[in-house]
């Protein structure tokens, strides 16, 4: 096991911007890549079979995707709730450097993001990228309600920095109900739903506009790389899988719920996306990473699939189960085929990932929370050798130390404590979790650590060992709240 190093903000950010230095010589080597990022909602880390041999959900896309590349077992979402960490994929930072810790959920309300703070698309325009975002926004922003309009504000994407996109600003399960093409509705909207609305269609139709993106960047742009942001609307309620999809049937397709079958959908999806590469040449020199924006559902345990294989706890607790999610990325000729890494990840590195093969410097400031995978993916850098050494996660508001939902692997679920000191439910506190490679804190919304979890024998989370480690307890809350200073 690796050596374990003090943590410090300013250290690490120090630490990524020498290993984007470093990155000039490999960006001027070689084509810039394409990048997609294929954000998927709700699904857990073990929905894949790949994660999963004993998941009753067909994943063959994503169980090739990850025979052809690097597969992760030790990656985390920045909070196991969909809205901060979609602010988080867009920057490179934890949810709470933005306007809310909670995130951002309205539409036409000021975005997650700060004034002055930089989107990946933002960064990599000014390496030459054509940036383009589909599906799910979910971070608040402006947006343009009636078709045609001429907004008085700068409307979301355009002001995140995407040259293209089709969206729908909060999901398909909250309102307005209609897709925003470049921050404008496509349909007269009678009390905030287009006329012709239907969610199972959501999957079809941002599948259908983003190959036809390919095609016209193809056309118009084949010289300039692209970076492409696709989130999917499976596996997210409303649960309502369309017959087919992409020429395949989804509804009925797992013989369990309308709930696996969205589940199913994102496998489609992305198995849609690269063949769309594929056929127009493009797969070679692009970057392909499938991950979620928390952790998953388990709620088919008795029919013998579960979206979390045992972890204690679901999406929006601060256990495994809210935020351990799939991460697989495949790059043909570059990343070593059928590869697993145990290294400690976040989502969100992502970001400084993509900045690295752009040869892009975050400029002071930027994506002060993101640490770029390239010697991992390239194979230079294997788990000896440990890309961060801290990951900070966080859970739902009002999830608290104790709550894990009544998920639990081996014993009946505890009760639910009264939330921080004996103060009653706080709908706004929010649990905080401290990584130290498989060493897990967690904190409660005072700051005061409550659990210690050896993960490397205990993934299940039910050997509270706080009192038997009180040295690493105090280490470990140091580094949490010199960071949250």
């Amino acid at each position: 096991m690796p050596s374990l190093t003090f943590f410090h903000p300013v250290k690490l950010k120090l630490a990524s911007i020498l290993t984007l230095v470093c990155s000039s010589a490999f960006a001027s080597e070689a084509p810039k890549p394409n990048i997609l990022v294929v954000l998927t909602d709700d699904i857990g880390w073990a929905d894949p079979q790949c994660y999963n041999p004993q998941g009753k959900i067909p994943t063959p896309s994503i169980d090739k995707l990850a025979a052809e590349g690097m597969r992760f077992t030790h990656a985390h979402t920045p909070a196991a709730l969909c809205a901060p960490t979609r602010y988080s994929m867009l920057t490179g930072n934890f949810p709470w450097r933005g306007r809310a810790a909670r995130g951002t959920w309205g539409h036409n309300v000021p975005s997650q993001i700060m004034p002055g703070q930089k989107t990946i698309a933002q960064l990599l325009r000014t390496a030459g990228y054509r940036t383009a975002m589909f599906g799910k926004a979910g971070i608040g922003g402006f947006w343009g309600m009636i078709p045609g309009q001429k907004p008085k504000r700068t409307l979301a994407p355009i002001a995140w920095g995407f040259d293209y996109s089709f969206l729908i600003p909060r999901g398909h399960q909250s309102t307005p109900f209609a897709f925003f093409e470049n921050g404008i509705t496509i349909s007269d909207l009678k009390n905030n739903k287009a006329p012709d609305w239907d969610a199972s269609k959501v999957g079809s139709a941002l599948l259908e506009k983003a190959t036809a993106f390919l095609d016209e960047h193809q056309s118009k742009h084949k010289d300039a790389p692209f970076y492409m942001h696709f989130c999917t609307d499976g596996a997210h309620s409303p649960f309502v899988p369309a017959k087919t999809l992409n020429g395949q049937i989804l509804k009925g397709s797992t013989k369990m719920t309308d709930h696996t079958d969205m589940i199913h959908e994102t496998d489609i999806l992305l198995g849609a996306l690269v063949d769309a590469l594929e056929k127009r040449g493009l797969r070679d020199n692009t970057l392909v990473i499938y991950t979620s924006d928390n952790g998953g559902l388990p709620y088919e345990r008795a029919l013998g699939h579960d979206s979390v294989a045992g972890l204690r706890g679901n999406k929006s607790t601060i256990f495994e189960g809210g935020q351990r999610v799939p991460f697989v990325a495949s790059w043909p000729g570059k990343i070593p085929s059928g590869t697993v890494r145990n290294q400690l990840v976040g989502a969100h590195d992502t970001v400084a990932t993509s900045l690295e093969l752009a040869g892009v410097q975050a400029p002071s400031g930027q994506v002060i929370d993101s640490v770029s995978l390239v010697p991992v993916l390239l194979g230079e850098q294997d788990d000896a050798k440990p890309v961060r050494s801290v990951l900070f996660t966080q859970s739902s508001p009002g999830r608290g130390v104790d709550e894990d939902n009544g998920y639990r692997a081996n014993k009946p679920a505890a009760k639910t404590a009264k939330a921080e000191k004996g103060k009653g439910k706080n709908k706004k506190a929010i649990a905080f979790a401290v990584y130290e490679d498989h060493w897990k804190l967690v904190v409660s919304a005072l700051g005061e650590p409550a659990a210690l979890f050896d993960l490397s024998n205990d993934l299940a989370e039910e050997n509270n060992l706080i009192n038997r480690h009180p040295e690493r307890v105090t280490s470990m809350a140091k580094q949490y709240r010199e960071l949250r200073k």
